[in-house]
């Protein structure tokens, strides 16, 4: 499996390799203290696999407890901390023992909290090396897990790095103790260093402290960036980056603080192709000289997965139109934009006449058949600008930026003329089956407090085409006209 791809195993799914995932897991702490907080995190993320691993989680529900564990299981690769717990700041006091008592430093840390106000200061997260932080109420089951891809991702970086550090530590302070009889043997050692960089699975870089003179770059990183080690030598590292604001605060940010464990930012690679790249930063001393090791990895699979999760969010996975969350979300964009441009927003509310007695007499496969064809032919009428969306069941809702109450009524009258002539064949009916829809329409008015009210206005005219015989469209007059 890629390093940048997890999955969740289904009870149908065959095993992601012959052996299945190794029994051996990613320890995860939670540090709640409510039981439900911790029931669920289970729960979303019990199939949950990620490097042919699962998880295996540990519980504790309060910061001493948390201590307790940490202490008696050094494998933890992501502890979840509520900020609130015995104290109103147990889990940054938890952060700070593991960091500064403790010394643990591969930990990835995630702070959750249900109060948004209790946010840790900028100063805190970056003194505490803390990788996230959330209020509870965002970690939906795409935001948990994309969480927790980027803490596994971090840590398992972050472990491969201490690794070869002590490599290079332990073989440094041997050459060290022999430099002064053994020239020869000294320059044979620096060479090795130099093969296990070489060897390294990670590209790997040694740069002066701000980033302008290579001092070395092992294999993988010359594949990577598609330079050889003169033309990275005689380049230097400034066309790497796509922004290169983000150079600029990578070295700045090592020679402050000393080590960087992860940045996310777009790098240019072999033919000028651009990448998401997770960075790590290390100051250090190379041939006595100050320096900055640096290790990357090409993250763009993962950002590809994030963007998927997102969408998905906020599609409905029927018609593949947008969703109710998708909805009020652009919706709310669009009334700030209005009221700040003095421009108008109308609202249509959609619903198909009889749907019911469709799904009792053909059953639900027509049913899902109808609203499929009917979503298609509303999306081929509408602009790019306009937001269409399933509220649920046979409800529909369009939102037209910049268009007034009569245009907007006259889209409703077309949307309605398009559904009544659309035949539907096939379904299991005797003839042909038209079926035709009620629409309400509304503008936005001063005294809407947001887009649900708007919708709301909409969806009384709704009521009023339904009352008024169907098949029909209904106008709700703005109330402060």
């Amino acid at each position: 499996m890629d390093s940048d791809e997890y999955l969740f195993l289904e009870e149908d799914d065959p095993p992601p390799d012959d052996d299945g995932p190794s029994e051996e897991g990613w320890t995860v702490l939670i540090v709640d203290d409510d039981e439900e907080v911790h029931r669920l995190t289970r729960l979303v993320l019990r199939d949950f696999v990620y490097e042919n691993k699962r998880l295996v989680f540990l519980s504790a529900h309060s910061g001493a407890e948390g201590e307790e564990v940490l202490r008696a299981n050094d494998d933890v690769a992501v502890a979840f901390l509520d900020v609130v717990m015995e104290s109103d700041d147990a889990g940054l006091r938890l952060a700070r023992t593991i960091r500064q008592d403790m010394g643990n430093s591969k930990i990835r840390l995630v702070l959750r909290t249900g109060q948004p106000g209790q946010a840790p200061e900028q100063e805190v997260i970056l003194r505490y090396d803390i990788n996230d932080y959330r209020s509870k109420t965002e970690l939906t089951e795409a935001r948990l897990v994309s969480t927790l891809v980027s803490s596994l991702r971090s840590y398992q970086q972050i472990d491969a790095l201490e690794r070869e550090w002590r490599v290079l530590a332990e073989a440094k302070g041997a050459l060290e103790e022999r430099v002064a009889e053994r020239t020869k043997e000294l320059r044979e050692s620096e060479n090795r260093l130099r093969s296990i960089l070489d060897a390294s699975l990670l590209p790997i870089l040694v740069t002066n402290e701000v980033g302008d003179e290579i001092y070395f770059m092992n294999d993988r990183t010359g594949e990577l960036l598609g330079l050889s080690q003169a033309e990275a030598r005689s380049q230097g590292l400034s066309a790497l980056w796509v922004d290169s604001r983000d150079g600029d605060r990578i070295f700045r940010m090592a020679r402050e603080r000393g080590r960087i464990p992860d940045w996310e930012c777009r790098m240019r690679g072999t033919g000028g192709r651009e990448f998401w790249a997770l960075v790590s930063a290390i100051r250090m001393t190379y041939e006595g000289k100050p320096a900055v090791f640096l290790s990357f990895n090409d993250i763009s699979a993962r950002k590809v997965m994030e963007e998927d999760l997102k969408r998905l969010a906020l599609t409905d996975p029927l018609t593949g139109v947008g969703n109710r969350r998708m909805l009020l979300d652009r919706g709310g964009e669009e009334v700030r934009r209005a009221r700040r441009d003095g421009g108008w927003l109308t609202a249509i509310m959609v619903d198909l006449d009889h749907f019911k007695s469709v799904n009792d007499t053909l059953g639900h496969a027509a049913g899902d058949e109808i609203l499929r064809g009917l979503a298609a032919t509303v999306s081929d009428l509408l602009r790019d600008v306009d937001i269409f969306a399933r509220m649920g069941g046979e409800e529909f809702a369009v939102l037209l930026p910049s268009t007034g109450l009569s245009e907007g009524a006259r889209v409703a009258e077309r949307i309605r003329e398009a559904c009544a002539t659309k035949v539907f064949n096939g379904l299991g009916a005797d003839a042909p089956l038209i079926v035709t829809v009620s629409l309400g329409v509304a503008s936005l008015d001063a005294l809407d407090g947001g887009v649900e009210d708007l919708l709301i206005r909409a969806d009384s005219a709704l009521y009023q085409a339904k009352s008024g015989g169907r098949n029909r469209v209904e106008i709700q007059i703005c109330e402060s006209t």
